[in-house]
């Protein structure tokens, strides 16, 4: 066997398994039931809604700072 021929073999070899290592990762099986969605129903208290706002009035704030900061240096 030639070393052309070898480096060949090893490398169609490599790239059958590396293909085999994703289509393991990517085909849905048919015969497994799907799963059941989860249903989620999130729902905020007042508090929670509370938490909310304050949260995006920071966030806001922290952009604005951001911006500015980020206009002084152009």
């Amino acid at each position: 066997m030639q070393t052309g021929t070898r480096k060949q073999w090893w490398q169609q070899l490599g790239g059958m398994s590396q293909g085999m290592l994703f289509l393991q990762g990517h085909i849905a099986h048919t015969d497994r039931s799907p799963p059941e969605p989860v249903h989620r129903h999130h729902v905020h208290d007042e508090a929670g809604q509370v938490r909310h706002r304050v949260a995006l009035q920071r966030l806001g704030a922290r952009r604005l700072r951001a911006m500015t900061s980020l206009s002084l240096f152009r």
